[in-house]
């Protein structure tokens, strides 16, 4: 059990410092918007980068935050019904719900890989402005956020298992 709650805690620890580091980006955001709002409304002299880096930004963000918000368990669900059963029964649910939910993104990985390695293979820049930064870099986010996912759901449904099966890890959270 010891390799398995190493695996557990370090699995934490990459979903926390990733979701740490990419909170980062809301500065970076609120720059960019700052800078454009100044140069289009003061100086009447609009950019023709600051949206489109935004956009890339928040993309980024969003999606990197994912295993983070899972780890804290926050993601939507139906509380109101889900806080009817004992924490047994959550387990099963949650059990049931992590598998589909990494099977699913084990078909997502498959589509988001594929996606990012066209982008790399056409060198893809973008097409919504006259500034026509490259994206590829920015779509190959989306595999690796997935896998970041995977990795974080692996760790939920483990611990899922161990409370359905009554074991208790010592650095398991109650």
């Amino acid at each position: 059990m010891n390799k398995l709650s190493q695996y557990l805690a370090f699995q934490d620890k990459v979903s926390e410092w990733v979701g740490k580091t990419v909170s980062w980006m809301c500065l970076a955001m609120i720059a960019g918007l700052g800078y454009e709002v100044t140069a289009r409304y003061l100086f009447n002299s609009p950019t023709s980068w600051a949206h489109e880096t935004t956009t890339m930004l928040y993309g980024t963000f969003c999606v990197l935050a994912g295993a983070y918000t899972h780890r804290h368990q926050g993601h939507v669900r139906s509380e109101v019904i889900y806080n009817l059963f004992s924490d047994h029964a959550k387990a099963v649910l949650d059990v049931i719900t992590g598998v589909l939910g990494l099977v699913a993104f084990g078909f997502f990985f498959v589509i988001a890989f594929n996606y990012a390695a066209d982008s790399w293979a056409m060198k893809e820049v973008s097409s919504k402005s006259t500034w026509a930064p490259i994206i590829y870099p920015f779509k190959s986010v989306l595999p690796l956020a997935v896998a970041l996912m995977i990795l974080q759901s692996l760790a939920h449904l483990i611990r899922s298992i161990l409370i359905v099966l009554n074991i208790r890890l010592d650095d398991q959270p109650a």
